[in-house]
C-alpha cells in the first residue's frame, strides 16, 4: 500500500477514487484512581515515554486506515492527514484521514537512449540524437497544446 500527504503518486496515475478512509486511536498515560473515583495519580516517566505512546496509536490510527482501503481494494492513499488532539489532560486522539484510489503505472515518456558500441566510436558522429530520432516521427507531428 502507498501511503503519501500529496495529491498523487509520483510515476502512477489515479484510475479510481474510492473514497475516504478514517483510522483513530486513543492513547493515555496511565492514570490510578482512588476508592472515591478521583484521579490520585499520574504516571509519566518522560517525554520519551509521551513521545513513543503516541507514536504507537499513529500506527494503529494508520493500520486501521489501511485496512479500509484495502477492503475498498485500493492500491494507494493519498492525501493522508494526521491530527493528534488531546481530548483531556494527558489522554490523546489519533485521527487518520486519506483518501483510497486505484492507480496504475505510467509508461517512461521517453525511450533510453541507445547504447553505442564501445568498439565503433565513429559511429558517434552519424548518430541522432534528437527526440525525432527516437520516436520516428517529427518532433512537431501529433503535438497537442495543453494548458
Amino acid at each position: 500500500m502507498i501511503v503519501t500527504t500529496l495529491d498523487g503518486v509520483a510515476g502512477r496515475m489515479t484510475e479510481e477514487t474510492l473514497g475516504v478512509v478514517r483510522g483513530t486511536a486513543l492513547w493515555t498515560r496511565r492514570i490510578t484512581k482512588t476508592s472515591m473515583g478521583g484521579i490520585r495519580h499520574m504516571h509519566a516517566n518522560s517525554l520519551r515515554d509521551l513521545d513513543d505512546g503516541l507514536n504507537v496509536a499513529k500506527e494503529q490510527a494508520s493500520n486501521s486506515m489501511n485496512q479500509q482501503a484495502i477492503k475498498l481494494g485500493a492500491d494507494a492513499i493519498v492525501g493522508l492527514k494526521l491530527e493528534v488532539i488531546e481530548m483531556s489532560n494527558g489522554a490523546f486522539c489519533i485521527n487518520a484521514c486519506g483518501t483510497a484510489v486505484k492507480t496504475s503505472k505510467l509508461p517512461l515518456a521517453f525511450p533510453a537512449l541507445p547504447v553505442l558500441p564501445a568498439a565503433a566510436p565513429a559511429a558517434a558522429e552519424d548518430f541522432d540524437f534528437s527526440i525525432a530520432a527516437f520516436s520516428g516521427r517529427a518532433s512537431f507531428e501529433g503535438s497537442v497544446l495543453r494548458h
